[in-house]
């Protein structure tokens, strides 16, 4: 993080909360940045992994974990590798998934683990009539097994699992980690968020004109 003077205002709810300069080191500090990627993190990464803890109870650490990967520091936390944006207004910057034990992230992994079909073809075979005539205790138990626990296992196994997003920029062969995102955020709402990084790291301002 740039050392410059630094005010964040965000919406908790009802409330507004202000972050200064130093209660954002505060809190890098105490999620071990600068051990990790010193001094190449944005102050709207830290007041992100704040948000994740407070409003979400998601724990930094498991951001912090893919941040550890990326940097060579730890083994990958099977979810998928990094990749570049495509689309052309982020292009050139990358995002790295992390998974957050959410509602929403379940059910995304479960949806791409199944495909098109997969559901269906999987009622029919543990409803199979020739098995038993009545739907048994069970087989729901089956299904319901197969379903949730056998495709986070499937795409963990792969690799693929998929969760949020954390976006971050590669520079003089370095990562700069700027916003944690949703993985449904559209590129010109991560490119509007990425403005309030531009004073710490100017090069974003290529990405968020």
């Amino acid at each position: 993080m740039a050392s410059v003077e630094t005010t964040f205002r965000i919406h908790n709810g009802d409330a507004i909360e202000e972050f200064s300069t130093q209660q954002i080191t505060e809190f890098a500090d105490l999620y071990g940045l600068d051990q990790v990627a010193p001094g190449r993190y944005s102050s709207l990464f830290v007041v992100n992994l704040y948000l994740l803890d407070k409003v979400n109870g998601v724990s930094p650490e498991q951001v912090i974990a893919e941040i550890k990967y990326l940097e060579g520091l730890a083994p990958p936390q099977q979810t998928k590798e990094a990749s570049e944006f495509k689309g052309p207004i982020l292009k050139g910057l990358w995002h790295k998934h992390f998974l957050p034990a959410l509602p929403s992230v379940f059910a995304h992994n479960i949806t791409n683990h199944l495909g098109k079909h997969g559901l269906k073809d999987l009622v029919t075979e543990v409803f199979d009539p020739a098995k038993s005539k009545v739907v048994t205790r069970e087989m729901i138990e089956e299904l319901s097994t197969r379903i949730v626990e056998g495709s986070m296992v499937g795409r963990a196994s792969k690799g693929k699992l998929t969760g949020e997003w954390i976006i971050f920029a590669k520079e003089n062969q370095k990562n700069y980690y700027l916003c944690i995102a949703p993985h449904t955020s559209a590129d010109e709402n991560i490119a509007s968020n990425l403005k309030a990084c531009i004073h710490e790291f100017p090069f974003v301002s290529r990405y968020a004109p």
